[in-house]
């Protein structure tokens, strides 16, 4: 049967304490009276020898030995009579034992002298037991032969004894009721301190078992269990934020798989849309239906950007492949940065015109800057920084602009030998970014929601983060100016 804590604790408590007190009495019950007796005895030695210690004392005079001794047997408890050498009694005394049971005269000190007490040689000593009933004590004598020859006798009787140790089991059955009283209250509070937190730490356990969160321990203890209670919270807490964020990334794996299929259905649809053309077109010209010449270039001109486009979104699928499946490499070589520039613009200048985009970008200068990284790769970021401008241009401005920089006014500082950089940023003006969508603009397939309102794969951005990671190149998005401007930082050095 199932037991609480608080239950177990008090019982715990109870029998504990109730055990401890009945060993106590039964040990005084027994022992009480025998070590009383010791004690009376070992009083009855040293009186014995202060008897001594005052007959040796010349100074005093009788009246002041009669007073001290008079003191001495109070003090002791128990009848003192002292005898001479030739056992006449010299000193009989009073006794307070005697006295304060009303007795008007004190016994003949011969009553407490035994028989072969007077045989005892100096030094030695011997305990006497007296009877008035056979086979009970009513009294013990103790005899000692001193060594100038006085015979002490310390008579003490059995009565006192006996009182004694009964007042003292009274006294121990009122401190049992007593602590047995404050045994029962004590433990009832202990108990409840202590279960009361454990069952409210035991309803937190089961809540968090059911993923509910809200309810913390909130005491203020120092102890085990105010730890406990804190260790609840920490794990609260953590199994909170792990939750939140496996449900965060099923939702995101949930939405990447809706922006997966939504891209295999709008990169369908832009293959068919290439190929359909080269179809008719190769058609046109099989049938010689397109004889002038410069009509013939003009079909072949767009024969080749459809295959273009085509070649352009397969080795974007073929990437984010690679980069998905881990097999994505970089060939890092130290090259000219301007030197990927330099054609760079000249070919987006060129696109520029036909598409009606305002291009520009910084003077290009004579000198180098080398940096180490993957040459091709690098081109492709920004191709696809530009090639992304382009699209949200909408007929505006598109600026490339680069400018060399110390490593503290670096993102992220530089690598390996390098102690410089520059900073290469792609701006165009048009819509910005929706803050919300910001955090998601470097993922794949972000553009193939057509909620955005936004044309192209969405592969772009995830190649060029994924590029610039594999660089440790710091790299970024921000809206600024009536526009959005991407960029990224290269390491290197100028020559």
């Amino acid at each position: 049967m199932k037991k609480s804590i608080f239950a177990r604790t008090y019982s715990g408590i109870i029998i504990t304490v109730l055990l401890i007190l009945v060993i106590a009495y039964a040990v005084t019950s027994i022992f009480a009276q025998s070590l009383y007796y010791a004690n009376k005895i070992a009083n009855a030695r040293i009186a014995s020898l202060e008897v001594e210690a005052l007959l040796n004392d010349e100074e005093l005079s009788f009246s002041e030995f009669m007073y001290k001794m008079d003191d001495l047997a109070i003090e002791t408890g128990g009848r003192i009579v002292v005898f001479d050498e030739n056992n006449s009694v010299i000193y009989g005394g009073r006794s307070a034992d005697w006295n304060s049971q009303g007795s008007e005269q004190i016994p003949n000190p011969n009553v407490f002298l035994p028989e072969d007490a007077v045989k005892l040689g100096k030094g030695e000593s011997k305990v006497y037991e007296y009877s008035e009933h056979v086979g009970e004590a009513s009294m013990y004598t103790f005899a000692e032969r001193l060594s100038n020859g006085m015979l002490v006798l310390v008579a003490i009787r059995v009565e006192s004894i006996s009182e004694a140790v009964s007042v003292m089991k009274r006294m121990l059955m009122l401190v049992m009721l007593a602590a047995c009283l404050i045994a029962f209250i004590a433990a009832y509070v202990i108990s409840r301190n202590i279960s009361r937190p454990l069952s409210n730490l035991n309803k937190i356990a089961r809540e968090i078992g059911r993923l509910n969160f809200g309810i913390r321990y909130e005491g203020k203890r120092q102890d085990e269990i105010g730890d406990l209670g804190r260790t609840l919270n920490n794990l609260s807490d953590k199994l909170e934020k792990n939750i939140d964020g496996l449900q965060a990334e099923l939702e995101k794996e949930k939405n990447l798989q809706s922006l997966r299929r939504q891209f295999t259905a709008q990169a369908s649809h832009e293959m068919q849309t290439p190929i359909a053309i080269i179809n008719s077109y190769l058609e046109a010209i099989e049938d010689g239906m397109v004889e002038d010449e410069a009509e013939l270039e003009e079909y072949f001109k767009v024969i080749r950007e459809e295959n273009d486009k085509m070649s352009t979104m397969v080795r974007s699928m073929l990437d984010i492949s690679q980069i998905e499946s881990g097999t994505f490499t970089i060939k890092r070589e130290e090259f000219d940065i301007y030197g990927l520039l330099e054609p760079a613009c000249e070919k987006f200048k060129t696109l520029a015109e036909n598409q009606s985009i305002v291009f520009s970008h910084d003077e290009i200068p004579q000198s180098c800057f080398m940096v180490y990284g993957d040459e091709q790769r690098l081109e492709q970021v920004l191709a696809n920084f530009i090639s992304n401008a382009y699209k949200h241009a909408d007929g505006g401005k598109v600026e490339l602009n680069f400018k060399e920089i110390k490593e503290d006014d670096m993102v992220q500082l530089p690598r390996g030998r390098y102690k410089a950089g520059i900073r290469i940023s792609v701006f165009n003006e048009g819509s910005s970014i929706r803050e919300e969508d910001m955090p998601y603009i470097w993922e794949s397939f972000y553009k193939a929601n057509t909620n955005t309102g936004r044309k192209g794969t969405g592969l772009g951005l995830a190649i060029s983060r994924s590029i610039l990671q594999m660089h440790y190149y710091a790299y970024g998005a921000q809206n600024i100016n009536g526009g959005v401007e991407f960029w990224f930082e290269a390491s290197g050095r100028p020559e």
